[in-house]
């Protein structure tokens, strides 16, 4: 199959977290499976300036009328990787900007970036248009209106939802520059709450919608998870379901990882041992029982539970944990994290910043790693723990349910309470002394994070939307 895959982030190239990895992941997978991808996102200038940038070639001009003037660019064409190829829509007064997201003028970038995905589309025709996220999903709003004809209604879309919490929402005057006809604002199509809803262009438009974990797919038809659009996510039932991700096995992988001060296997796992040794010793932090030494890394938001984290230190802390953080973001999370460190300077480290060399050091030496997320629709810490042999102790939700099965792979807990996260920091404890470090951290070892069976089910589930598509014709 030809897929073309629509994203603004893709690892290493551009990417705010972790749908870049999520997408750079899957696009390869599906290659090594046989199918040529193609994957199309912004040419912004971190991307551009990129190491990992391949050389590039102009692949055509752009031309999109918009209400203050037609907006012009060019396609950039390259290799990422074996048969993953490479499209970035170059259009300088959008994209050659320091950062990805948060300009006054999203909505006229993401619109016009979906207009262009729509019409390379059309223009060539690959078997399935897969848009990810709210960025580019009124692509399949404007392929089944503007460009619904001919060989083109074989084309079958997709849409991805790595995170449904981002609708994509903007001021109702954004619909002028879709160019699409007016009565598609309506509560059956973009409109949402008087607002225009990008993700809607996907969701009501696309053949399949795919959320990133089967438990995911379930939660959004719930309020407290769709946040507005539970009733649609109902509607279309039938077209919706989950795959959850995978990790690239290849790039994070404790047998090769040069960041490391030792690595290690699962036919070797004594490395972890030094890692957590020369890691306790490089943060001053003082000895730490079997099992009670445990790392939390990542975005420092509400949505991922550091909050609860915070208020739990104490209590962990009490019980016997010597605890690393590690990440960046709200300042009034980042300030408590740093007054527990002030408070208990030998057993918390508190790094506010973001590192990937230091996060894999973490991920290599901590017996666990606590993700007390209040929603995660699939989760990259949980996986990058197992591969690197520390167990996930997670909040019971989302995507966290399908990749860590409760007192194997991982530990499960709810609700998300300081109370009952720090119950299950003791329950590891107790496993770590029942089971040993080692064995425990083979296992995990032994745990398959890889794209292998993500991608078989999305090969499935494309192949199945592509046969469908071509009985329109």
């Amino acid at each position: 199959m030809r897929v073309f895959f629509a994203t603004s982030e893709l690892a290493p190239l551009a990417q705010s977290g972790g749908l870049g990895d999520a997408v750079s992941g899957l696009a390869q997978a599906l290659a090594a499976r046989g199918h040529e991808v193609t994957c199309l996102l912004p040419a912004y200038r971190s991307a551009l300036a990129h190491p990992a940038c391949p050389r590039l070639s102009d692949a055509g001009a752009v031309r999109l009328p918009g209400p203050f003037g037609d907006v012009r660019g060019r396609w950039l064409a390259g290799t990422f990787s074996p048969k993953v190829e490479l499209r970035l829509l170059d259009v300088p007064p959008f994209f050659e900007r320091a950062g990805l997201y948060g300009f006054g003028d999203d909505a006229a970038r993401f619109i016009s970036f979906s207009r262009a995905l729509a019409l390379r589309a059309y223009e060539e025709r690959p078997d399935v248009l897969v848009t990810h996220d709210w960025h580019a999903a009124l692509a399949l709003c404007v392929l089944r209106t503007l460009y619904d004809r001919g060989a083109a209604r074989a084309i079958a879309t997709v849409q991805v939802l790595h995170n449904a919490a981002y609708q994509g929402r903007q001021p109702a005057s954004a619909m002028a520059w879709t160019a699409l006809p007016a009565e598609l604002f309506a509560p059956d199509g973009l409109e949402f709450f008087g607002d225009l809803s990008l993700l809607k262009g996907g969701v009501v438009w696309a053949d399949r919608i795919v959320a990133v974990s089967p438990t995911y797919a379930r939660e959004i038809q719930r309020p407290e998870f769709g946040l507005g659009l539970e009733g649609l996510y109902q509607l279309r039932s039938d077209r919706l379901t989950g795959i959850a991700n995978g990790l690239d096995a290849v790039r994070f992988d404790p047998a090769t990882d040069k960041s490391l001060p030792e690595r290690f296997a699962a036919e070797a796992p004594s490395g972890k041992r030094a890692c957590r040794e020369a890691v306790l010793g490089e943060l001053g932090l003082a000895h730490a029982e079997p099992g009670r030494f445990l790392a939390a890394i990542g975005r420092l938001t509400p949505q991922k539970g550091w909050d609860v984290l915070a208020a739990s230190l104490p209590a962990l802390v009490a019980s016997g944990c010597v605890l690393a953080l590690l990440g960046d973001g709200e300042p009034a999370i980042a300030e408590s994290l740093l007054e527990a460190q002030r408070r208990f300077p030998r057993r918390v480290s508190a790094a506010i910043s973001w590192n990937e060399r230091a996060a894999r050091r973490l991920y290599a030496a901590a017996d666990g790693v606590l993700v007390p997320s209040r929603f995660e629709p699939c989760g990259l810490v949980q996986l990058t723990a197992q591969r690197y042999g520390a167990l996930p102790i997670a909040h019971r939700t989302g995507g966290l349910v399908d990749t860590i099965r409760d007192g194997e792979s991982g530990l499960l807990f709810s609700p998300l309470t300081p109370g009952a996260l720090t119950a299950a920091a003791n329950r590891a404890a107790k496993l770590f002394a029942e089971r040993g470090s080692e064995r425990i951290a083979r296992d995990l070892l032994r745990v398959d994070v890889s794209w292998s069976r993500p991608a078989a089910l999305w090969e499935a589930e494309l192949e199945a939307v592509a046969r469908e598509a071509r009985g329109r014709l």
